[in-house]
């Protein structure tokens, strides 16, 4: 079945291949193709690429949750942007540092809190002692 499986997807592929081999694309400018005077624009624009991660270094350093901002895009999927909360999960907003650290650090462990805990045992369980202190002044002192 799987041999099938395959044969269908390479024979799919050989006719959209052959069927838009001439596409072409345009208005939008590809990193690929910028040499020359595009690239040499570029560069005056943005930098080189020494500059443009010393300038991403410098600015993480001036940004004291730079360390959990990746993180806290997990905590928003379900707690919102905002801390807002979001249906059955509870609103972190307002919430002062201490609180989140308890829970969170409760999460860790496998604590019981509530009927929801054991969906955040994998989220707490990733986090350093490190991250749960940031993550707890990052909500009191930003949402």
């Amino acid at each position: 079945m799987k041999g099938y499986l395959l044969i269908i997807c390479l024979f799919m592929f050989g006719i959209i291949s052959h069927t838009y081999a001439n596409l072409e694309y345009k208005g939008y400018k590809r990193v690929q193709g910028c040499y020359g005077e595009c690239y040499e624009e570029y560069v005056r624009v943005h930098g080189n690429v020494v500059e443009i991660e010393m300038a991403k270094r410098e600015a993480a350093l001036e940004d004291p949750y730079s360390s959990i901002r990746g993180l806290w895009a997990g905590c928003a999927a379900c707690h919102g942007q905002s801390g807002q909360g979001v249906g059955v999960f509870p609103a972190l907003a307002g919430q002062d540092a201490e609180y989140i650290i308890d829970r969170l650090t409760t999460y860790k462990n496998r604590g019981q809190v509530g009927p929801m805990s054991s969906t955040m045992w994998a989220q707490a369980g990733m986090l350093s002692e490190q991250d749960i202190e940031t993550i707890g002044k990052f909500i009191e002192e930003t949402l």
